[in-house]
């Protein structure tokens, strides 16, 4: 099965309602300008004692270098997520600076070209393919323009496919596109940040049954 990574958890109650689930890989943000956004010192707490085998990304927008590396060390965070316009040459400096820690790079699909171009000039361990909403930087819960992903040869095994994921549309999806993973933020909340079991049940699911 595609895997499943759930991302922006606020609450130690909802993280550990995923893992019963099966999820394996979840989202924490430390973007100050997410409504999902979680302090350090709460994501202490958030990911304190979590089991073997879970792997835990940070969500960073544009970040401080310095404030990026002592996040990762302090929480022990499995990867990260870069979901700005972070530069080659900052990813390289990040792979650098943590290795066998795991990086991905967001990409907010604006156009086919831009796609392409940004396909080459990045090297992470993974892409995660966005909608584009020039007011924000993710979790909009928009969908991508799947015609921008069409005749376009793309590493299907290093991507992570987002954008307004839900239980309903995601068999669908993995009908049209064959990615590693997924990822799903708003589509298994009932409010920013906050997330429902039983959507996170039923995008088990449908995915399982699709």
């Amino acid at each position: 099965m595609v895997r499943v990574k759930i991302c922006g958890f606020t609450a130690r109650k909802d993280i550990e309602n995923a893992l019963a689930l099966g999820i394996k890989i979840i989202g924490v943000n430390f973007y100050a300008g997410s409504p999902r956004h979680v302090p350090q010192a709460k994501a202490k707490d958030l990911l304190a004692g979590l089991p073997e085998g879970i792997t835990v990304i940070g969500v960073f927008v544009d970040p401080d270098e310095k404030n990026l590396l002592e996040t990762v060390s302090a929480l022990n965070l499995s990867g990260v997520q870069l979901h700005g316009e972070e530069s080659k040459a900052f990813i390289e400096k990040v792979r650098e600076k943590l290795p066998g820690k795991i990086i991905i790079k967001s990409i907010r699909v604006k156009d086919s070209g831009m796609l392409s171009r940004s396909m080459e000039t990045y090297t992470p361990d993974f892409f995660l393919l966005d909608s584009y909403n020039k007011k924000s930087k993710g979790g909009t819960g928009k969908v991508i323009d799947y015609s921008l992903l069409n005749g376009i040869t793309l590493p299907w095994n290093r991507i992570f496919l987002a954008g307004g994921i839900t239980p309903c549309n995601a068999a669908e999806v993995l009908k049209k596109f064959k990615p590693y993973g997924i990822d799903v933020a708003s589509g298994v909340e009932v409010s920013p940040g906050k997330k429902d079991r039983k959507k996170m049940r039923l995008l088990i699911e449908n995915i399982k049954n699709g």
